[in-house]
């Protein structure tokens, strides 16, 4: 069950990097939630599914993927080429436990997912073709056709198709949404899922500052389990997760961003299990090379 956490962020977070505004570059994120308002007696449903920390908001569930305090890291990279862009990430779940120690799930000793997404722009294949400028009409700046492999330690592979559609917002460093189909093996079924994402850069007092994040909704679920998923549903879910970071790299002229902050993950039908939630504040280390 492991792989189904990718079904939240995938298609969002290539939108969120694909955008026509975005870097190219490489980064790495470097996220903790340690779980110091959470209490081992009092966990909701503490099966191993749901486990839910009653009232903390630093805790992941403490469920098949681990405790209630993880470590995430995170490697990214970004390129657009020469009609389109190309995205491809990876989360590694305790990237710094050692071989010898005893973990709640195997997934904290470094399980990963990740993918590799291949935009193609309409409007650099209009421009391509007929070697002039092309501008889409009113607010939308450009339309893309994208295809992502998903690919999930010891589970395999995923698809996800569809369109993302690129706003012009004046204020705004990049606004995208997406219309994806997401193919997962697991169900009889695909699912149609709807997302937006952004990023806002201000400056307070001559710090500046990135507001950034997603939300992603799975409209219908892809029906019946199976295989080894054989009786489970998958479920409708919502997800967002908003960020604020602070480029402190800045106060003392550090080569690259460095950005410190917080990242808020709320999650309905989390892996798409009926009525699984999870509200996690972590903290967040951003580094731009």
């Amino acid at each position: 069950m492991q792989h189904r956490k990718s079904l939240f962020f995938v298609a969002v977070l290539t939108a969120m990097l694909s955008s026509s505004s975005a870097f190219a570059g490489v980064w790495f994120e470097l996220l903790h939630a340690p779980c110091w308002t959470g209490s081992e007696n009092n966990i909701q449903q503490n099966d191993g599914v749901y486990g839910r920390y009653r009232g903390a908001i630093d805790c992941f569930n403490k469920d098949f993927n681990g405790g209630g305090a993880r470590t995430v890291l995170t490697i990214k990279a970004f390129q657009p080429w020469e009609l389109g862009t190309m995205f491809l990430y990876y989360d590694i779940t305790g990237p710094f436990t050692p071989a010898n120690a005893e973990t709640l799930s195997p997934n904290e000793k470094g399980g990963f997912f990740g993918g590799i997404t291949i935009a193609v722009s309409a409007k650099r294949v209009a421009e391509k073709i007929t070697g002039k400028p092309f501008n889409l009409p009113g607010f939308l700046s450009d339309v893309s056709v994208k295809y992502e492999a998903e690919h999930v330690s010891k589970l395999g592979m995923l698809n996800y198709y569809g369109l993302q559609w690129d706003l012009n917002v004046p204020f705004m460093d990049f606004l995208t949404v997406t219309t994806v189909i997401r193919d997962d093996w697991a169900f009889e079924g695909v699912d149609f899922q709807v997302g937006a994402a952004w990023q806002k850069s201000f400056s307070v007092g001559g710090a500046d500052f990135m507001f950034l994040g997603f939300i992603q909704v799975g409209i219908f679920g892809e029906g019946a389990g199976l295989g080894p998923y054989a009786g489970i549903k998958g479920q409708p879910f919502l997800t967002t997760q908003p960020e604020l970071l602070w480029d402190f790299g800045k106060l003392f002229n550090f080569p690259a961003h460095l950005y410190a902050g917080f990242e808020w993950q709320f999650t309905q039908n989390r892996y798409l299990i009926p009525k699984k939630t999870e509200n996690t504040l972590q903290g967040m280390i951003r580094w731009n090379l």
